[in-house]
């Protein structure tokens, strides 16, 4: 009776000293799984100077607002953080399978697993705030040559749409309401479709027709404007 106490703590001794190397290697994983975050991380903020994206931003007219904020080169170190969170929570993932936490393991697996889809989505995001930026910009140039009314309530138009585009893009990627966000836009972009050809068909026809004759019209006389230049030009000389 009495020794039954000393067995066990002499198990329980032995199972703990049997699973001190299992610790030691999720550790041991753990600390490089630092070290390659850290090292991936400065790598890549390096990589992002030696690329001059700020030329990129400026473009997209990303800088005034990054300059406002005092955080060009920031974002790049914010850039570099998330990519090396990310390869660090890879090797605690790994670090868990060794310990043989398995629910733990499962559940930190599958958060894992959306990383990658919140990162695209993400990416989605910035790629449509930059085209619609660009867009905007080379829509209302081209309306205000042609000296269209209302170009900048038609560019505001034209960005909302791209920015929507996007978001839903972004949804789908996340796979939140994809049936919703799917049949919303079929309908939607149906329904546009559907008033379009109403409206030319009906209404529009004779409106549309005075459209092209003025524009045909007007790139008529720029080219005899250019003509009459270069045979001017020719003259002189």
């Amino acid at each position: 009776m009495n020794e039954q106490p000393f067995e066990s703590v002499r198990d329980l001794v032995t199972n703990l000293a049997g699973y001190v190397p299992t610790i030691v290697a999720g550790l041991a994983v753990l600390l490089l799984g630092l070290l390659a975050a850290w090292a991936v991380s400065h790598l890549l903020v390096r990589l992002l100077v030696l690329m001059r994206l700020d030329r990129v931003m400026a473009r997209l007219r990303w800088t005034s607002a990054l300059e406002s904020a005092d955080a060009r080169h920031t974002l790049f170190e914010l850039v570099g953080t998330v990519i090396g969170i990310f390869i660090f929570l890879v090797f605690v993932a790994n670090a868990l399978v060794i310990w043989r936490l398995t629910v733990l393991s499962d559940l930190f697996t599958r958060m894992l697993l959306r990383i990658p889809e919140i990162v695209a989505a993400v990416l989605i995001l910035l790629v449509g705030w930059a085209i619609a930026n660009l867009a905007t910009r080379a829509v209302q140039q081209l309306l205000f040559r042609e000296h269209v009314r209302r170009a900048r309530l038609v560019a505001t138009l034209v960005r909302w749409v791209i920015l929507v585009t996007a978001f839903a893009a972004a949804l789908v990627e996340l796979k939140i309401a994809v049936t919703i966000v799917t049949g919303a836009f079929l309908i939607v972009f149906g329904s546009i479709a559907l008033c379009l050809a109403l409206a030319v068909g009906l209404g529009s026809r004779r409106g549309i027709e005075l459209m092209w004759e003025h524009y045909f019209h007007r790139q008529q006389q720029e080219a005899e404007s250019q003509a009459a230049r270069a045979e001017a030009k020719n003259d002189a000389d």
